[in-house]
């Protein structure tokens, strides 16, 4: 019989079962508990840090220079003074390349160029002028820009350059 098998309906758990389930259970807690200081003193392990990037005259605002590896939650603000959408990709930079290749790469092959370019965290869509949007992603070391991809004008066209090719990039290292 296995271990978690129980004998017919309605029947007992059988002592291995008890005990196997027990060492679940403790596993589960010391998991969830670890890094926590229970101690007397109620401190415990920090929580990701929360960094707040606004957008407002097409370039980002507020995004150190360096970031420690582990997760990290970025808190992205459209704060442009006009309507109009601008989004926030994180992407790696490959050894060697900046961020006025990824302008050189844009200004040559508009909205096509961001398939050039190894997006890491996921797809977090666009916000319009006045919105949030939060970034939660797990970053390793090495060099990392955001960019936006997304046309528009100042004017409220939605035709204009791709605003990665006007210089709406920022780049930053991982650590």
């Amino acid at each position: 019989m296995a271990p978690f098998h129980r004998s017919g309906r309605g029947g007992r758990l059988r002592p291995v079962t008890i005990l196997a389930i027990g060492a679940v259970v403790a596993i589960i807690g010391s998991a969830c508990s670890k890094g926590q200081d229970n101690s007397s003193s109620g401190t415990t392990t920090a929580t990701p840090p929360v960094i707040k990037v606004s957008a407002s005259g097409f370039r980002y605002h507020g995004l150190p220079s360096t970031v420690k590896q582990g997760y990290t939650t970025f808190l992205f603000s459209n704060d442009e003074s006009f309507q109009i959408a601008h989004e926030m990709i994180p992407i790696q930079l490959p050894s060697g390349k900046t961020t006025q290749d990824v302008i050189d790469d844009g200004k040559a092959k508009g909205p096509a160029s961001e398939d050039d370019w190894l997006h890491v965290g996921g797809d977090y869509g666009t916000i319009d002028t006045g919105g949030h949007l939060l970034i939660p992603i797990y970053l390793y070391p090495g060099s990392y820009a955001v960019a936006c991809w997304q046309q528009g004008t100042q004017s409220g066209g939605d035709n204009g350059p791709v605003h990665v090719s006007i210089g709406m990039i920022a780049g930053f290292t991982v650590s």
